[in-house]
């Protein structure tokens, strides 16, 4: 439930929060407040499954001959990997969610994966996508129509 702080008390130690709909609150409850974050976007979400999709295909980074022949597996991989080697760096309560990522955050963890497990530890040559990732976003930006039709005649 998301509630706006309407006043804050002179020594900082109580505020007035005002919600859009009905609580249920009870005097005495315990709460935990903190600043609404901002999480990843979904530009940020399309980009890491094309990412995925291009890396296990084989006219990108042909993953499918190491025997990653699914986003989901392949995405599941990357999460259990990130956990193992980096769950200090990102905030793994129970499993690590992208979705739980800040907009920051998934920046940090797509150029984390992409530089360290799959240029340094897998051997993978990702600049092709990156390359063709800054020709067509430029490209889309204007031709959203166009692009969607493109992206939809791609054969994966």
């Amino acid at each position: 439930m998301i509630g706006r702080v309407t006043v804050v008390q002179n020594d900082n130690k109580a505020v007035w929060v005002e919600f859009d709909q009905p609580c249920k609150f009870r005097m005495g409850d315990e709460v935990n407040v903190g600043k609404k974050r901002h999480a990843r976007t979904l530009q940020q979400n399309r980009l890491y499954w094309a990412f995925l999709t291009w890396l296990i295909h084989p006219a990108g980074g042909n993953l499918r001959e190491q025997g990653h022949f699914s986003t989901d597996a392949l995405h599941e991989d990357v999460k259990a990997w990130i956990e193992s080697e980096h769950g200090h760096d990102f905030p793994i309560d129970k499993r690590f969610s992208t979705a739980e990522l800040s907009t920051k955050q998934f920046n940090e963890f797509i150029d984390l994966v992409n530089q360290e497990l799959f240029v340094e530890i897998l051997g993978v040559d990702t600049s092709g996508f990156w390359r063709e990732y800054e020709r067509f976003s430029k490209w889309a930006e204007y031709n959203s129509d166009d692009m969607k039709a493109y992206m939809d005649e791609i054969p994966f």
